[in-house]
């Protein structure tokens, strides 16, 4: 009979551990503070600054495809016939 107690206990004490530290975590998350859209939290000072610029894309080069090219070689005989798109 103790066996089954001890076996009872256990199982609540594996089952509620995982509660417990969820509901201790979402206290101090819930407390963070909230910046508004293009903001960011600066702890040293405690306040929401600015949030820095993203860098601009890259220059368009007229490639319709970027990143992707296809490669075409004429099959004539001796000579070197190609041309990429």
């Amino acid at each position: 009979m103790v066996g089954r107690i001890h076996r009872l206990a256990m199982i609540a004490a594996a089952t509620l551990a995982p509660l417990t530290l969820v509901t201790v975590v979402s206290t101090g998350v819930s407390n963070a503070a909230e910046c508004g859209s293009g903001t960011v939290f600066d702890p040293p000072s405690n306040t929401c600054v600015a949030a820095p610029l993203p860098p601009p894309p890259p220059a368009w080069n007229g490639d319709l495809t970027p990143y992707f090219s296809v490669g075409v070689c004429a099959p004539i005989p001796f000579v070197s016939l190609c041309t990429g798109i």
